[in-house]
């Protein structure tokens, strides 16, 4: 555990010195020269070109930078182009003021920035005590490394937002790292794969930290009323939101997209595992599904390569035709079962595909030119997507792996572990692209399946992604283990996710790995393609109670280092799982209904209560249960024995399958049968 505490607490290399101080914002002037143009000074003399502009209705956006340097923006999370128009400005006391609507933005010298109820923190309540809460952060050498914009929490104010958070999804006292990391074998720690520096409050304004490096987010943590965004640069890109919850992820959603659409089929249930071994394997597994009389839509395939995939954790980009012969998925199509297949941007080091792509210039190297490898493993090598040729290459080989297979769905595995010390071809190093590396990658793939689909509605599994990542969807948040709390932090990430703009979310139905033996079994079955060492591996009560969430998750994928097919567990769990499959079918017509709306309207699958009811206090405190679109509520059972604690919204709720009646508002506790689904709905309501 050392050397995985030491990787995950890595801080920004300004922000983890111990000796910066702050150099505070002193002046904030109009410059008449350049429409919407502000010019700061900071109490060390230090001068700062800064914009400020409205991108999207009501959304004010503030741009900073020192002025040998200009403006810079670092990253592809923002749509482009969006219709930023600057906001003209004024001077107003010791500052400067913007109007929008009936609304103001002012920034002054005595009161920081104050946007109705965003305000800064002043001196009282820094986060770094005797400092000023908000300027540029100065090394131990004197030079600017990085920035600060500390604002004031309310006593009763929730924060939301972040991302991928195992222990939100109310993050208040978190002190947040915000830095993609391979977080296997971690989960219910704050380390998370997909991080978004957007955070927003129930005191009705939201705050987006547009960069591509990762941001430290201090949620109250070291003073209880103060958030504090610590940047790795001088410069800075911040957009403001103001409104009730829904109208703060839709701001949001203005400048970095609405989800992406996802067809219909998708919405099925998919099937997988670490991993199926053969054509043959797929068809006995599918003989199984029929037997049991259990749906399934989408088979998974990671293993699908040369190699030792669970050794490798690289993509060789070629197929074992032994065990995968030429046309293999047919026979899978025939069933009206899709095919999906795993992929991720590393390459073997030494390997025949690694020497092509590093001659051809493709792949991440340092200030020296050498190789770099992945934080985590030295050897794999990464493919620098900002590099032309590089994405020309990759498109290449991802378009013919989905002919050549048959592939309709994708999982893009991977992309978080970008070591600091790259040196881009954008010109970036490894750090300041750490988290965007991701969606490059994804958005790579999306196109290439849309391309070959001819639609744009297309089926990824992500695990890696930031801000902007919800426009290729699915997103799953990662290798769980199979234990209670496992489910119980996949459901925190997966609602906190929600709150972040992320309209389709998915956990491993079943976790990814049983302890105490994560991968061994599986990379043993690789070696000797002998799928019989693979063992329904997850306690049986919790793999129904696992298999019940998922079928009211947005998407519902089994997957995991063991067996995790439904009728391959003992009576009555078996039927209990199928049953839960069954259901998942009979929502289909309302599943498709609630995806078109997140694609339409960014409202996400899984609404938290805070987003369903909010400024309701009863709601923001039910923090393990969520609406499924407007109608299903679910309250996911976290334990053995079936006991569930629930806020009741109001109104009469029926249950879904099995499940007792309920009058809200107000709190109940429940112990519920093997074959009881935790789902209500209004009283009335029909499938």
């Amino acid at each position: 555990m050392d050397q995985i505490t030491q990787r995950f607490f890595t801080d920004p290399p300004a922000l983890a010195d111990p000796d910066a101080r702050i150099d505070p914002f002193s002046t904030i002037e109009a410059d008449p020269d350049r429409q919407g143009g502000i010019l700061v000074t900071t109490a060390g003399g230090r001068r700062l070109l800064g914009t400020i502009s409205e991108p999207a209705p009501g959304v004010v956006r503030v741009r900073l930078g020192p002025a040998e340097h200009g403006l810079v923006t670092t990253s592809s999370a923002m749509l482009e182009p969006l219709d930023d128009r600057p906001l003209p400005v004024r001077a107003d006391g010791d500052g400067i003021a913007v109007g929008l609507g009936d609304r103001s933005f002012t920034w002054t010298r005595s009161a920081g920035m104050d946007f109705g109820p965003l305000r800064s923190a002043g001196r009282a309540h820094s986060v770094l005590g005797p400092h000023a809460g908000s300027g540029l952060l100065i090394d131990r050498v004197g030079d600017p490394r990085g920035s600060i914009y500390c604002f004031e929490i309310g006593p009763h104010d929730a924060i939301f937002g972040g991302g991928e958070s195992f222990q939100g999804p109310d993050l208040r006292g978190r002190m947040r790292r915000g830095v993609n990391v391979e977080a296997m074998l971690t989960s219910g720690l704050d380390f998370s794969y997909l991080n978004v520096p957007f955070y927003w409050s129930d005191a009705g304004w939201g705050v987006f930290a547009h960069t591509a490096a990762p941001v430290r987010a201090d949620l109250g943590c070291t003073h209880n009323q103060v958030l504090g965004l610590e940047l790795p640069s001088p410069s800075a890109d911040l957009f403001f939101y103001l409104g009730a919850a829904p109208d703060l992820i839709r701001s949001h959603q203005a400048v970095t997209g609405l989800p992406g659409g996802m067809p219909p089929w998708a919405l099925g249930v998919w099937t997988s595992r670490c991993s199926y071994l053969s054509a043959d394997e797929i068809g006995d597994v599918l003989d199984g599904y029929t037997a049991a009389g259990c749906p399934v839509d989408v088979v998974h395939v990671d293993a699908w390569q040369v190699g030792n995939l669970c050794r490798d954790l690289a993509t060789a980009w070629e197929v074992d035709r032994l065990r995968f012969p030429t046309g293999w998925a047919n026979a899978i199509a025939d069933r009206g079962v899709r095919v999906s297949l795993w992929h991720n941007p590393y390459l073997i080091r030494g390997s025949a595909v690694a020497n092509e792509a590093a001659e051809l210039g493709l792949l991440m190297r340092d200030d020296a030119g050498e190789l770099v490898t992945t934080n985590d493993l030295g050897h794999r090598l990464l493919i620098d997507f900002t590099n032309p040729a590089a994405q020309e290459w990759w498109d290449h080989r991802v378009e013919e792996l989905i002919r050549s297979e048959g592939a309709e769905a994708l999982k893009p595995d991977f992309a978080e572990e970008v070591p600091p010390a790259a040196r881009l071809a954008d010109g970036r190093s490894g750090w300041d692209a750490r988290n965007e590396y991701a969606l490059l990658y994804q958005a790579r793939s999306h196109a290439c399946l849309s391309r070959v689909l001819g639609s744009n509605d297309v089926a990824l599994f992500c695990r890696s992604g930031t801000a902007g990542s919800q426009r290729y969807p699915t997103h799953w948040v990662g290798d769980t283990p199979s234990t209670w709390a496992g489910m119980a932090a996949a459901l925190r990430a997966c609602l906190s996710l929600s709150l972040s703009g992320f309209g389709f979310v998915a956990s491993d139905v079943g976790g990814f790995w049983a302890p105490p033996r994560p991968m061994e079994n599986a990379a043993a079955a690789i070696d000797n393609n002998d799928p019989s060492l693979f063992e329904a591996d997850v306690d049986p009560e919790l793999f129904v109670r696992w298999s019940q969430w998922g079928a009211l998750s947005p998407v519902m994928r089994f997957h995991g280092t063991g067996r995790r097919e439904p009728w391959a567990y003992p009576e009555p769990f078996a039927t209990a799982a199928v049953a839960a499959c069954r259901l998942r079918s009979d929502l289909h017509p309302y599943l498709s209904s609630v995806a078109a709306t997140a694609t339409a309207t960014g409202a996400p699958m899984m609404r938290p209560m805070a987003l369903a009811y909010p400024g309701d206090r009863g709601a923001r405190h039910a923090e393990l249960q969520y609406l499924l679109g407007d109608e299903v509520l679910v309250a996911p059972v976290l334990g053995p024995g079936g006991g569930v604690r629930l806020w009741v919204p109001p109104g009469r709720w029926d249950g879904l399958r099995g499940a007792p009646g309920l009058q809200g508002p107000g709190w109940t506790t429940l112990e519920l049968d093997l074959d009881v689904t935790p789902a209500w709905v209004p009283e009335g309501w029909r499938l």
